[in-house]
């Protein structure tokens, strides 16, 4: 009996053993598995705001790329536009630099040209002079030299006497060159010339330049009238030169 009363209590006490042991196990599995559960519903949050900021970012990296395109294309147009220009001004530059070092040769060649001419000029009109000289003998060359002296008494007398208007006579000297002595009578007429247009008695001293080849030139200020057979050669030599 006594080991019958044993073994029962054994039982019972295994049995009371086992309940509390599976309401432990049980009461912590519970606990484990809500907390599981719980931890679950985090994660699972925490993935969808995860998954929520990987879209925006993507979102956003997508309106980036976007913008950083949109922004190179308008670079590159910039650059074109800014290209162009440049090239637009270099040959602008360039057609400037051109007309100027093409303007630069025409005006040298045209300075060139005009003083070859000059130098041409002078010298035929050197040449023309020995011609005459040779030509001509001292007597004929008087009667041209007399010829051309009248001619330039005739225009100093035709002038109007405005011209001589803003001169100022009281210390002013003429200059008369000629290519011959004048004669008393020539002198005298061209002091009653100038008496007549400054109403002043102007004594004059003239100079012989032989490089007149013939003929007078008259110099009162500013106004000069040429009546040497030189100048008609230059005149006509320009008259030739431009086609006249």
């Amino acid at each position: 009996m006594a080991i019958i009363a044993f073994i029962i209590i054994n039982l019972v006490t295994f049995v009371a053993l086992a309940l509390v042991l599976r309401k432990i196990i049980f009461s912590s599995s519970y606990d484990e598995t809500k907390r599981l559960q719980q931890l679950n519903v985090e994660n699972t949050k925490k993935a969808h705001e995860l998954d929520e900021k990987i879209e925006d970012a993507e979102k956003k990296y997508k309106e980036k790329i976007t913008q950083a395109g949109d922004e190179i294309r308008q670079l590159k147009e910039k650059a074109r536009e800014e290209a162009q220009q440049i090239r637009e001004d270099t040959l602008a530059k360039t057609r400037e630099e051109k007309d100027r070092l093409i303007g630069q040769a025409l005006n040298a060649k045209e300075k060139l040209r005009e003083e070859i001419e000059g130098e041409l000029l002078e010298k035929s009109i050197g040449f023309a002079r020995r011609i005459l000289e040779e030509i001509l003998g001292s007597p004929y060359r008087r009667l041209v030299y007399d010829s051309l002296i009248e001619e330039i008494f005739n225009d100093l007398s035709q002038i109007d006497q405005d011209t001589f208007k803003d001169i100022d006579w009281t210390s002013l000297v003429p200059q008369v060159k000629t290519s011959h002595e004048m004669s008393s009578v020539q002198r005298e007429r061209l002091e009653q010339i100038l008496f007549e247009k400054s109403g002043k008695r102007i004594g004059i001293v003239p100079t012989i330049d032989k490089t007149l080849i013939t003929g007078i030139i008259v110099q009162i200020g500013s106004l000069m009238i040429d009546g040497s057979l030189a100048a008609k050669f230059r005149k006509t030599a320009e008259n030739i030169r431009h086609g006249g």
